[in-house]
């Protein structure tokens, strides 16, 4: 009797999105903690620490790049779903299997750019904290490759086993309760 593998593509992915999930909920938090410092700062009689801005500036780029290819996979970017109501879920797959395909595209152009900061950004460094531009620029490329791969995954998904359909509640949102 054959035995399944241990390691498969799926706990794979849910391993990956929780650890980009941790990286992200740290980042959040790091920029409260530093915005909250900035904000003290202001009405305490002591010495600003220059570095909380920039650092908070460039977790705020971080959190939204490394976040990006999360949100493709659990579906919480921003999208139209007017054609995912058509009776036809022929069209329905097509049309979101295309809008990903573009996501992916849109993304790799931006995967070109960050890598191209990255090569040749070294010699700048940050104001404060003296970082090699090309070490902030690293994970907005990570963020962008992970949004290609989950983007495309996500397409063939789609147009493999179909289209994945909106929730929608048998309530009426706008009843009106009688009074």
């Amino acid at each position: 009797m054959p035995t399944q593998p241990r390691w498969t593509f799926r706990s794979a992915s849910r391993l990956i999105t929780r650890l980009e999930i941790g990286v992200g909920a740290v980042l959040l938090l790091t920029i409260f903690i530093l915005m909250f410092v900035q904000a003290a700062q202001r009405h305490l009689p002591m010495d600003s620490l220059a570095w909380t801005g920039e650092v908070s500036r460039f977790s705020l780029a971080w959190l939204t790049f490394l976040m990006a290819g999360v949100l493709v996979t659990e579906r919480g970017h921003i999208t139209l779903e007017v054609l995912d109501t058509v009776p036809n879920q022929h069209v329905v797959r097509g049309v979101q299997a295309f809008a990903l395909l573009v996501v992916a595209a849109t993304a790799g152009l931006l995967v070109h750019e960050a890598w191209s900061l990255v090569e040749t950004q070294g010699i700048l460094r940050s104001p404060v904290l003296g970082l090699p531009m090309s070490w902030v620029y690293a994970p907005l490329l990570v963020g962008m490759v992970s949004t290609v791969i989950r983007s495309v995954i996500s397409a063939v998904d789609i147009a493999l086993h179909g289209p994945v359909l909106p929730e929608i509640s048998d309530e009426n949102d706008l009843q009106v309760s009688p009074s």
